[in-house]
Order: C-alpha cells, then sequence, then structure tokens
C-alpha cells in the first residue's frame, strides 16, 4: 500500500481531491478521484491530447463546458470529455460541488494533479491572474507538469506548445528541478528502494 495521502488540498482556495481509485490499485488503466470545488472556482479552457475524462455529480451544480457548449452537471449526471476536446469547469454557485472524475488512462495524470497541489502548498506556486489559476515559480516545472498532465492550451498551436513545455520538461530534467517534484508522487517506501 502507498504511504502516499488520499487527499490533497490547495490553501489558498480550499479545493480538495481525495484519489478513489489510484494509478497504481488499477494497474494504470484508470485513475478515479472526488474533487471538491469552492464556490467560484474551477478551471481555465484547456485539452489534453492522451486521455478521457468522465465527470459525474455528486453535489451542487457543477457547469461544465466542452467544445463551447455549457451544461450544468447535477448530482448522478455523467459527462464525458473525449479527446482533444476544449472544456473547463466552474462552480458558479456559493456553496461547495462534489464531483467524480474518471480518468482514461490513468497516465501520469495521477502525478500531475499531486504536483500542483504539492506546489501550491509548499508555497512555490503563485496566482496568475490571466489563467485565474496558480502555477509554479518556477517556469521549468510548467513543463514538467503539462507533459504529466498531456494538458494543453486552446489559444495556442499544439505543435508550439509542445515544443516550449518540450524544452522546458528536457531543462527541468537536466537542472535537477523535476527531481524535485518526485516528493508528491513517489512514495517514501518506494524511494526507499530507489536509493537502496
Amino acid at each position: 500500500m502507498s504511504s502516499l495521502s488520499r487527499s490533497v488540498s490547495n490553501p489558498h482556495t480550499g479545493e480538495t481531491v481525495t484519489f478513489l481509485k489510484t494509478t497504481e490499485e488499477t494497474n494504470g488503466e484508470y485513475l478515479l478521484f472526488r474533487t471538491d470545488l469552492p464556490p467560484k472556482e474551477g478551471i481555465f479552457l484547456h485539452y489534453h491530447t492522451e486521455l478521457v475524462e468522465t465527470f459525474e455529480g455528486i453535489t451542487g451544480n457543477l457547469e461544465l463546458t466542452v467544445d463551447g457548449k455549457k451544461t450544468t452537471l447535477k448530482p448522478g449526471d455523467k459527462a464525458v470529455v473525449p479527446l482533444d476536446k476544449v472544456h473547463r469547469f466552474y462552480n458558479p454557485s456559493d456553496q461547495f460541488v462534489s464531483f467524480n472524475i474518471e480518468i482514461r488512462p490513468a497516465a501520469r495524470f495521477e502525478a500531475f494533479v499531486r504536483c500542483g497541489y504539492g506546489l501550491d502548498t509548499d508555497g512555490r506556486s503563485f496566482y496568475m491572474p490571466f489563467l485565474k489559476q496558480y502555477v509554479p515559480k518556477n517556469p521549468l516545472l510548467l513543463g514538467t507538469i503539462f507533459e504529466m498532465g498531456a494538458f494543453y492550451l486552446p489559444f495556442l498551436p499544439l505543435s508550439l506548445q509542445k515544443w516550449i513545455f518540450g524544452a522546458l520538461a528536457k531543462l527541468s530534467a537536466r537542472t535537477g528541478a523535476a527531481k524535485s517534484l518526485e516528493k508528491y508522487y513517489i512514495p517514501s517506501d518506494q524511494e526507499k528502494k530507489i536509493s537502496v
């Protein structure tokens, strides 16, 4: 059993993710986690090139936009976001909204989530008003994290983003910056095995 916490949080927004099925537990087939999203919080428009997301409402109403079509995900409702579809989610209410997200295949998405929240918790991120999100203070880590999530922005050509984030990821690996993220997603019991 992994020594990693089942839950990670953003101390700035109060958003929490709880892993219901980890990558390890499903042998990489999928990742399942619950998100508890505070009022007026969400994520900007983006898309993934390697994974499919399935959202399922638990409590409250989640605003989900896929390819420009806005829908409200109510408790029990499901919505699938296929590969390469531009999407975002947002909590327009004044109450917390809870929903599950299934990621197929799991790929490195768990590491992506854990690193993002880990950087927030450790004060290694800053708020970017343009995106209305916290991003790493070290720009090299942007490349590593974007590659982990196969995460891209709709307003820049994909080839340009792959070049930019790829170059940042390579520099991150060469300088050792990427290694500083390992504490967020490699369990301490595995770290001991690696160092032996």
